[in-house]
């Protein structure tokens, strides 16, 4: 994720009632669809110890660097970009809950053709000579099609990237200016709705499953040693929304419209990792789809995952060490699992 910063300024502040609260400078564009977002939208940070403070739309500084820099506080991304800034020597952010994960019904991606295309799951070929429309470059909307692509036969030199910004792959589509375009929620409902144009004819489940490819959410090192229990009760709430979305498709969705702008009657939300535990398997997948399909640097397998993330400050965790997988997590924990902050070399003293 690549952001700009609307304000620097950061720290503890006061509601109307005089009461303090520690605020977090959260990396995320107006548009993009958020759990931080959601739980505004439920209420959970109004009376709560932490506090959002929204700073910016993507531009041309990656969040990771940013959070080295304690310029922003927390954000999310791919995995792929936390372990390319760690092989680079950035080093100052830490993993602290998951994200979305991928099930059929409720897709981290879908892939869209115009209406009457040749392309489709059982022609995947047809694609070659033609041109894809992704936000990003090795990042989950490219690498995960062209990994599908390349399982399904297609030679992915015959096939033309093209990167556009998210809102602009669907208008490319419809005129005709790229033949299949990848699609985050809340987009892929609107697409949806207007089947007259638009074919939905695979989804990133078909590639890599249940995993998902989390973008789970990292904090600044630096606030994260000031701000310990802020970061605590941070966690807590991320992962009251992620149940709470779960346990309301309809209701999430609904506010992912409201919250990106998009119909709310037309979009579509994630499905969420229960309780924000991270867990390795969804987060360790990064290795091998980038260096199958994308760019490596150098030091790339120097970087493991349990030198960046941790459960340490999450309620609902027993440890802070990491899930093996997410099949531990298939239920919704109701009661705090812990007192405090758990024991752990990531946590920043």
């Amino acid at each position: 994720m690549l952001v700009t910063v609307a304000s620097l300024l950061a720290g503890c502040g006061g509601d109307d009632a005089g009461g303090d609260f520690v605020s977090f400078r959260f990396a995320n564009s107006p548009t993009a669809l958020s759990l931080v977002r959601i739980a505004d939208e439920l209420g959970y940070w109004k009376d709560a110890g932490v506090r959002p403070e929204y700073v910016g739309p993507a531009t041309t500084v990656p969040a990771t660097q940013l959070l080295d820099q304690g310029k922003v506080d927390i954000a999310t991304g791919m995995q792929s970009d936390n372990i390319t800034a760690y092989s680079k020597g950035v080093k100052g952010f830490t993993l602290i809950a998951s994200s979305m994960l991928d099930l059929p019904e409720e897709p981290h991606m879908s892939y869209f053709t115009k209406a009457g295309s040749p392309i489709n799951k059982n022609n995947w070929k047809a694609i070659e000579g033609g041109k894809i429309g992704v936000s990003g470059f090795n990042s989950c909307t490219d690498l995960v099609i062209k990994r599908l692509l390349k399982d399904n036969g297609v030679d992915l030199n015959k096939v033309e990237f093209v990167e556009l910004k998210n809102e602009l792959v669907a208008p490319a589509l419809d005129k005709g200016e790229i033949d299949l375009g990848v699609f985050h929620p809340p987009l892929i409902g609107v697409l949806l709705s207007q089947k007259e144009k638009f074919t939905q004819i695979a989804t990133s489940f078909d590639d890599w499953g249940e995993l998902g490819g989390q973008a789970p959410f990292k904090a600044s090192n630096i606030w994260l040693k000031k701000n310990p229990e802020a970061a605590r009760e941070f966690v807590g709430i991320i992962a009251k929304t992620a149940n709470w979305a779960n346990e309301h498709p309809k209701e999430s969705a609904e506010i992912a419209g409201k919250t990106t702008g998009y119909p709310v009657e037309q979009t579509t939300n994630w499905h969420y990792a229960p309780n924000a535990l991270l867990d390795k398997e969804s987060l360790q997948l990064w290795w091998d789809l980038v260096e199958e399909v994308g760019e490596v640097t150098p030091t790339w397998r120097e970087v493991t995952i349990e030198q960046m993330a941790t459960n340490a400050y999450n309620p609902y965790a027993k440890t802070a060490d990491l899930l093996v997988s997410q099949t531990q997590n298939k239920t919704i924990i109701r009661d705090t699992q812990n007192t405090g902050i758990l024991d752990s070399p990531l946590v920043q003293k």
